[in-house]
């Protein structure tokens, strides 16, 4: 009842403008994080990895992060927020910016602390917008990133999902249960899969009746969903900053190369 009185509230405290509104209200749906942040803002693009630019600038952003949602907002009073961009929480990247931004960027230190890198994959626009955001203190920093990022598991043959992040399987082929641990499935079932082993077991939960347990993989088949989108945008979007690496490598032995021939 608090989570829903909390959203409730927040529905009447989020003025969408300039991006299409979406419904917020939801039983599924509760705050996770908010807080403030500081934006940092590039003259010629915003983006960080493809783009850089001359001079930047900061502005006050406040963050709202729920189960399934990111909203970006800027504060207008109080307790009023205008959403300047959105984002379902599956379709978001973070990274820590450890390393000093480039030297070009003639931009005063104290707002160069404790950066890290947000990624929307799937915007309210459908685009890929890159943002980075600079917090007071370290621990603000570590609190985001970690609340952001799906949990991962210190086993390298083995995958953990959060629900906002999970796959979703189909029975195809009717299987019983074995042990007590395991979970029986008939045909057209659904499942909310949380692990993921390399073997070829899941553990997930059915969606009709909430029951979880262990299953083999192969009576079953991926539900194409927003999270199999997410895993392709988030593939696409690694390859473009290897690409981009690779092309400003280039570059760089290239010049020095030009270099080493002028001396």
């Amino acid at each position: 009842m608090q989570r829903m009185e909390e959203i409730m509230l927040l529905s009447h405290q989020l003025e969408f403008r300039d991006c299409k509104a979406i419904p917020l209200i939801s039983s599924s749906r509760w705050l996770v994080k908010k807080g403030g942040v500081t934006r940092l803002l590039f003259e010629e693009s915003s983006k960080y990895t493809f783009g850089r630019a001359a001079r930047c600038f900061k502005t006050s952003v406040y963050l709202f992060l729920f189960t399934d949602l990111l909203i970006v907002t800027k504060k207008r009073s109080e307790e009023n927020y205008t959403v300047i961009d959105y984002c379902p929480r599956n379709m978001l990247q973070v990274v820590s910016l450890d390393q000093p931004l480039p030297s070009q960027l003639p931009f005063r230190s104290e707002i160069c602390k404790n950066l890290f890198q947000l990624i929307m994959l799937n915007n309210h626009e459908g685009k890929t917008v890159e943002m980075i955001f600079s917090c007071p203190l370290d621990s603000d920093r570590t609190r985001w990133i970690e609340a952001v990022t799906p949990p991962t598991s210190e086993n390298p043959n083995e995958r953990i999902y959060e629900h906002w992040d999970c796959p979703q399987v189909q029975c195809i082929e009717k299987y019983d249960a074995q042990e007590p641990d395991e979970l029986s499935l008939e045909e057209s079932d659904v499942v909310n899969v949380f692990r993921k082993t390399a073997d070829g077991w899941y553990e997930g939960e059915l969606i009709r009746d909430g029951t979880r347990g262990w299953f083999p993989s192969k009576h079953t088949l991926e539900v194409i969903s927003s999270h199999v989108k997410a895993r392709n945008l988030r593939q696409r979007y690694r390859l473009l900053v290897l690409t981009h690496t690779l092309v400003e490598e280039q570059r760089k032995a290239q010049l020095a190369q030009q270099k080493n021939k002028k001396s």
